[in-house]
């Protein structure tokens, strides 16, 4: 009796153990690696008096039309980003500014993903990019309002990519 009692014990323990394997394959999940090549820089420039003073750097890494001031260096560059991934599901890309500089705006952004432009967020549904990767090149407008201080700026935003 005792040893047909320790046969099913051993087997009711190896049936949990299998169980709990399963779960934990279960629970774990894919994946996105997301690696920062450059972040997106703005170049200094002078302040204009008595308007808003605007700077576009876009995706391709290029100053925009819009941009009303002038430049005084040539120190810019499209944000760009690397990003893999382990699975194959779907992702979504979600572009904010994270509003750092009081009277001065990050705002009318871009982002280049598998030769498509987007500029609303966020981005569903995405094609994954796999474990080859795929590169998110990414550009935006800064706008300081006429009142906004003279000095260096570090206007702070954030990318995420999340699969669904």
């Amino acid at each position: 009796m005792i040893k047909q009692n320790l046969m099913i014990t051993s087997k009711l323990l190896k049936s949990i153990c299998i169980i709990g394997l399963v779960c934990i394959t279960k629970m774990v999940s894919a994946q996105i690696s997301i690696t920062e090549i450059q972040p997106i820089t703005f170049p200094t420039v002078l302040q204009n008096n008595g308007s808003s003073t605007t700077v576009v750097v876009n995706w391709k890494g290029a100053i925009g039309n819009s941009t009303n001031s002038i430049l005084l260096d040539n120190d810019y560059s499209q944000g760009r980003y690397y990003i893999t991934s382990d699975s194959t599901a779907p992702i979504d890309i979600n572009f904010i500014s994270l509003a750092n500089e009081p009277l001065i705006q990050l705002k009318n952004f871009r982002v280049r993903y598998k030769n498509v432009t987007y500029k609303t967020f966020p981005i569903l549904g995405l094609e994954n990019p796999g474990a080859a990767g795929e590169y998110i090149d990414i550009g935006a407008k800064v706008v300081a309002n006429k009142k906004s201080s003279q000095g260096a700026k570090f206007l702070q935003y954030s990318l995420s990519v999340e699969e669904q």
